[in-house]
């Protein structure tokens, strides 16, 4: 039967349509411009990140690799991580990831910032990202937290439960970072309890547990009866340390309340996952520029954790008052502190 006139220009629109659509399916640019979610695009976006320790520390690297693992599962993403990358061996991981047709290629910690922006020159289509970095620009974006509000919240806690006037913070260096940490966590204290005494040692690196246990035991001789340990992998063991030595503790970064229950007052909470986890839900929403990103308490990123078996045992009075510095934190009434 012959076809008429109206139903060949029918057939002909309905092929211009496929066509344009096959056409519109293929269309691309640089990673970052099309997201998962896009309604002509079905790719999944690829993830990776170089972890510079144990995914199973508990703490810095671990929250981090939950954190990667939240977000793929929520976005779909295609994920991929090394652990325990050596400075050494940072370029050929970071290259190997953006030759590899990665969109986002995160290095997870701040002595990795250099040679990040270093490599994301060679790879001018691919955004790379640090978490707790110092640089940005460019396809790189950082994203940190303040480095010193939750730590002032413990430093507050601190001057108002010790019961010699003498407290110590342990760091893992003597850096610029972990200077400033101490004079927040100092600033805290003596806004609480003018008379305190804060004594403070580093280890030197992050993962010499014995000799941050032989440091905490120092500062336990020499009077002090709470221990705020910010010292990367040595927490644990720092922990352990003022647990023998049955002087109270503050753990950071993460929630370090289980590792002893009756010794951990609370944790100054920075957990390194939740930069992570906005740092991807920033590149999703295709808002993620590169630029440095600053987060603190009013963020939801730094805080104080709760007091788990001292909740009964704290009075009213401390925990209002520790309450009282957080919210002055949250307005931005406390000064940072300067070295």
């Amino acid at each position: 039967m012959r076809k008429t006139g109206k139903g060949w220009m029918g057939l002909l629109v309905a092929l211009l349509l496929v066509l344009s659509m096959a056409a519109c399916g293929k269309q691309g640019g640089p990673a970052g411009e099309e997201k998962a979610s896009d309604g002509g695009q079905n790719r999944v976006v690829k993830v990776a990140v170089a972890f510079p320790g144990s995914i199973k520390d508990l703490g810095w690297n671990q929250d981090l690799y939950e954190a990667l693992m939240r977000a793929g599962a929520k976005y779909g993403l295609e994920v991929s991580f090394q652990k325990s990358v050596a400075q050494s061996e940072l370029k050929d991981v970071l290259r190997n990831y953006a030759a590899d047709g990665y969109d986002l290629v995160i290095a997870a910690d701040l002595y990795f910032t250099d040679t990040t922006v270093e490599v994301a020159q060679e790879f001018p289509q691919t955004m790379f990202a640090i978490v707790h970095g110092t640089k940005a620009g460019g396809n790189v974006a950082a994203v940190t937290t303040s480095n010193w509000e939750s730590t002032y919240l413990a430093g507050a806690l601190a001057g108002l439960i010790t019961k010699t006037n003498k407290i110590g913070i342990l760091t893992a260096t003597d850096s610029p970072v972990a200077l400033k940490m101490v004079k927040g966590f100092k600033n805290g204290a003596r806004e609480t309890n003018p008379n305190v005494e804060v004594l403070h040692s580093f280890v030197g690196n992050w993962n010499d547990v014995v000799k941050g246990k032989e440091l905490v035991r120092s500062m336990v001789k020499q009077g002090a009866d709470v221990i705020y340990t910010q010292s990367g992998q040595v927490n644990v063991g720092a922990v352990e340390a003022a647990k023998e030595a049955g002087v109270y503790a503050i753990g950071s970064m993460v929630d370090m309340w289980e590792i002893a229950p009756d010794t951990v007052v609370a944790s100054a909470i920075a957990p390194p996952g939740a930069l992570l986890e906005k740092l991807i839900d920033m590149y999703m929403e295709g808002t993620l520029q590169g630029k440095r990103y600053v987060f603190g308490i009013k963020d939801g990123v730094e805080d104080l954790s709760p007091y788990h078996n001292f909740e009964d045992k704290l009075s009213q009075e401390v925990k209002d008052k520790v309450a009282v510095v957080r919210q002055k934190l949250i307005e931005g009434k406390v000064p940072e502190p300067s070295l």
